[in-house]
This record gives structure tokens, sequence and C-alpha cells, in this order.
């Protein structure tokens, strides 16, 4: 689904409670991989600087995991669920800028793993398919610049 020049891939869910803008991609039952989206990438500038939480961290759904900053901006990373970190974007050390060229491949972030995925993405009204509530969300955030 493209929203303005924004792109926001159908086979992803989106967490968008605040601060948002969190991509979640399904890699296996219990394990999720994570990045921002292509409309923060865009809206940050150049990304200068990730710092996330430890692999083997035990993270709680809504927890502050990490920070992004750019020139002009400083984002938080919050866990859309709850679970621990088992892999980071190691590439992401020497070259952050990888989130703006591609957010959703090389760019991703963090891999955690957690119980009954299915039950959390369900339960919470913040964790969205690409479709209408999606494109009412990015068109609302737009709208606030």
């Amino acid at each position: 689904m493209i929203v303005n020049e924004y792109n926001f891939p159908d086979d992803l869910f989106y967490y968008i409670r605040e601060p948002g803008h969190i991509w979640i991609r399904r890699k296996t039952d219990n394990t999720i991989e994570i990045g921002i989206d292509d409309y923060a990438s865009k809206r940050a500038g150049e990304i200068e600087f990730i710092r996330t939480m430890q692999i083997g961290k035990r993270v709680k759904k809504d927890q502050i995991i990490g920070t992004i900053e750019s020139g002009k901006w400083i984002g938080q990373i919050k866990s859309p669920i709850t679970g621990i970190i088992v892999e980071k974007n190691e590439d992401l050390r020497s070259e952050p800028s990888i989130i703006n060229e591609d957010p959703y491949g090389k760019g991703w972030i963090l891999t955690i793993e957690g119980k009954d995925f299915d039950i959390q993405i369900e339960d919470d009204d913040e964790i969205i398919e690409t479709g209408e509530k999606l494109e009412e969300y990015i068109k609302w955030r737009i709208s606030q610049e």
C-alpha cells in the first residue's frame, strides 16, 4: 500500500502505539523481526546512530528497547510484544543509514522471540495490518506535521 509517497508492504503488521512507526514481520510462529517504517525513515532524515538492547534481554510489550538518531530527530523504539531479543542487525552499527535505503529489508533492527504472538496481535488494537485503518492512521500522522 502506498500512502502519499510512503510505502507500507501488505505482508507486514504495523505497531502504531506512540511513538509508532514500527513494522513487524513474522519469521516463525514465535519469532518476529522489527524495524521502522518508510514514513519514519524518510521523515527522520539520514539515520546516523542506532542503539538497541542486547541479545538475550527480556522485554515487555511497550518497553523502550532502543533509540534511533538522525541530525534532526531522536526516536524511541518500543517492543510490540513481550519476549526475548534473539538477534540484532549488526550491520547498523557501521551503516545505520541502511534503514533509510531499505527499511523493510536490510534495514531491519531486531528479532524478538515471544509466546502467543497471535494472541498478542489479536488483543492489541494498535497492531494493524495494511488496509483502511493503517491508511487513516498515516493520513492522520501526515496531517499533524
